[in-house]
């Protein structure tokens, strides 16, 4: 998802259209530069964006080297893993994980190449160090891994919510040396055994506050993300996390809440989810997420969580209301309101 244009007198940020200027409104600071063509000649803020992204179209070579950390061996870390080994001939992972068990687990996936000792020995291994934990666990371990960076390692975080991580790293003087990500990807299911080598295949990475990161890092990582078929969307931490709680952060919440309200009925009426069907099914099934996961999530996104979950309340209420007095045009105008998410669904 890179949104360029090859006009000679353009800007790239001016070529979005306010739907995608809302969603991807940050572009690396790098896109719009002058810059010399082959012929020495200086183009357009325009063509130079459209030639970089032609150039690193395609990813990394197959046969490229990359000796790689993941910290964190559960859907997330061990999925980034594999899906490299499965693109790449030539990738080393070294991998820690704070359970030993999924460590274990890891290696005898052939996720992990070399299982660390410890957290010093997985930072000190890889030219690029992955940060696939819970996302209170990325913002306690980050001030370390950053202080042991060598000057050619980069730190990527894979936190689903970015507002907090982003300041700890702002924080830190090698900030240029971090990469704040999100792979818009996953399921129901963690841990090592859950991870799959397909599971970011078309999906979306989103990278925030790009303008942080050095410019040879953040072009090697888009080529990264290319060699998993993953496009990449840019935005501010701040904007990721409010629209997340809308998309991900909100459904969770919903999930959870439909789950507990049938589960609390199948008490007294035992044949309940018997008669479910796929609708139900579809619906609560990311109610089986970790919460050891989706707790953190929650709390560092409080403030936007709230806000979109007093939303949708606010619509449930009005729909309570109008069902209460029969209010069928009332109810019909909700429903043909809600159809409209079909525009976006497959």
């Amino acid at each position: 998802m890179f949104f360029f244009v090859d006009s000679s007198n353009a800007n790239p940020k001016d070529s979005l259209i306010p739907s995608q200027r809302d969603a991807f409104g940050i572009i690396p600071d790098y896109f719009c530069k002058q810059r010399k063509n082959t012929n020495g000649k200086t183009t357009s803020n325009g063509q130079a964006f459209a030639h970089e992204r032609r150039a690193i179209q395609g990813g990394l070579k197959k046969t490229e080297f990359m000796k790689i950390s993941i910290i964190g061996l559960g859907l997330i870390g061990g999925s980034f893993a594999l899906t490299l080994k499965k693109r790449l001939e030539n990738v080393t992972v070294c991998g820690w994980d704070e359970n030993p068990k999924n460590l274990k687990k890891a290696k005898e996936l052939e996720i992990v190449n070399i299982p660390a000792q410890n957290l010093e020995e997985a930072i000190s291994f890889g030219d690029w160090v992955v940060l696939a934990t819970p996302v209170h666990a990325i913002e306690s371990l980050m001030p370390e891994c950053m202080a042991r960076l060598e000057p050619h390692q980069v730190l990527v975080d894979f936190g689903s919510t970015k507002k907090h991580i982003c300041e700890v790293a702002d924080r830190q003087a090698n900030r240029h040396q971090f990469i704040a990500a999100h792979p818009i990807a996953g399921t129901e299911y963690s841990g090592p055994g859950a991870a799959f080598a397909d599971l970011f295949k078309e999906k979306v990475m989103v990278v925030c506050d790009a303008e942080k990161s050095a410019e040879k890092h953040l072009i090697k990582f888009r080529k990264i993300c290319e060699t998993m078929s993953m496009e990449i969307a840019y935005l501010s931490a701040t904007d990721h996390d409010v629209q997340l709680a809308y998309v991900s952060h909100l459904t969770h919440a919903i999930a959870s809440g439909l789950s507990i309200t049938v589960l609390e009925k199948e008490e007294t009426h035992a044949q309940i989810l018997n008669l479910a069907g796929s609708g139900f099914a579809s619906t609560v099934r990311v109610a089986k997420s970790s919460p050891d996961m989706w707790t953190p999530i929650f709390q560092k996104n409080k403030t936007a969580v709230l806000e979109s979950l007093n939303r949708y309340l606010s619509h449930l209420n009005n729909f309570r209301e109008m069902l209460d007095k029969g209010d069928e045009e009332g109810i019909r105008d909700f429903l043909n309101k809600g159809r409209k998410i079909r525009k976006i669904l497959n």
